[in-house]
């Protein structure tokens, strides 16, 4: 277990980090962050973790480096960004309609294109991290790290996306080796039962997803507003199978619908494209349902005998949470709790966020 002292010294770092951040919001100012944009894209970091629940379990830690490019096109000066946009067009067709709000019939236009890279690593563990044998009725230890490649094509009112993930779950994952180290740096309890985490076996995923905005606009006024946007996604792999459905609701001042990327479970939901057109802050809510044929960190290994458990093929998500945006940047801090994964597991899942994106 994690030792209250331990606790404090985490929550006063990220109190202290969001109160620089978020402050000067209070006194009606926007906070200071570096110049503008310059046309490179995003660089996006996420923690997410327990520490704050006095448990260590389950969903335990996953860190997130991304980096979400700027709008693509087809006669950029960069031949990187041009590359993207060639591979761009490939997978999510050359012409898109965009939805007119005058008329809402649309017009054939290009849409905005974006291509989003990243590294994530993933920590799964029982509840009882003392024990060094098998815990037969609970999951395995697993450690997850994947690359991953998404393209984001915007139509209008609807945004679709095609991605695929490379990555290996067992060892080489570095999972031990980082839990290890954290729990050693702040004293928290030692986690003896990594020898019987998962082998080492490469993981392939490919995933699509479309949202479409239901409520909100780009182009609304100032003021306070709601947003609600829709999704769907699909994924398919030895790592996790499935599909997914999301309603994502916000509200708050000059809220926008927003661009993201929907990301493969069970890491992240999803990542913010480019800067929005105000600077806004809002509270949002996000409902996830997924039904899932496989979940490799759940079952155990596809090819060689592991420890695993029976997987509930449903099981949904509630996030929600406060967010800062800018042209600059973004911040995000949220909560999210996952009904249970498997038969027999005791309870749900908690977990807490921080997500903060740069303008490069």
């Amino acid at each position: 277990m994690i030792n209250g002292g331990s606790r404090f010294k985490l929550g006063l770092l990220v109190l202290v980090l969001g109160l620089n951040l978020r402050w000067p919001l209070l006194a009606g100012q926007p906070p200071e962050f570096p110049a503008g944009p310059t046309g490179k894209g995003n660089l996006i970091f996420k923690l997410e973790n327990d520490v704050w629940l006095d448990q260590d379990d389950g969903y335990t830690n996953g860190l997130f480096l991304g980096w979400v490019s700027p709008p693509l096109e087809e006669k950029s000066k960069s031949s990187w960004l041009r590359f993207l946009y060639r591979l761009n067009t490939r997978l999510l067709g050359s012409e898109s309609r965009i939805e007119s709000p005058d008329n809402g019939r649309g017009q054939e236009a290009s849409g905005q294109r974006w291509a989003a890279m990243s590294i994530a690593q993933g920590m799964f563990t029982p509840a009882d991290l003392t024990r060094e044998d098998i815990i037969s009725d609970d999951r395995p230890y697993a450690g997850l790290l994947l690359a991953s490649l998404t393209f984001v094509r915007n139509s209008g009112r609807t945004q679709t996306s095609w991605g695929g993930g490379l990555g290996v779950v067992g060892p080489l994952s570095l999972a031990e080796a980082t839990q290890k180290w954290l729990h050693r740096t702040y004293g928290w309890t030692e986690p003896r039962g990594w020898p019987n985490q998962l082998k080492n076996e490469p993981v392939v995923d490919i995933w699509v997803s479309r949202f479409w905005t239901v409520l909100g606009s780009e182009e609304q006024e100032k003021g306070w507003y709601p947003a609600l946007k829709a999704g769907l996604g699909g994924q398919l792999g030895n790592l996790m199978t499935g599909l997914e459905a999301m309603l994502d609701f916000r509200f708050g001042l000059n809220v926008q619908p927003g661009q993201e990327v929907l990301l493969p479970a069970p890491l992240f939901n999803s990542i913010p494209l480019t800067g929005v057109k105000r600077t806004s802050i809002y509270a949002f809510c996000q409902v996830t349902g997924r039904a899932l044929a496989r979940n490799l960190l759940i079952e155990g290994n596809t090819f060689v005998s592991s420890h695993g458990q029976s997987l509930r093929h449903f099981y949904g998500q509630l996030t929600s949470g406060l967010t800062y945006e800018s042209q600059q940047a973004a911040l995000s801090f949220y909560a999210a709790i996952r009904t249970k994964e498997f038969k027999g597991q005791k309870y749900f899942d908690p977990y807490f966020g921080l997500s903060l994106s740069l303008a490069l």
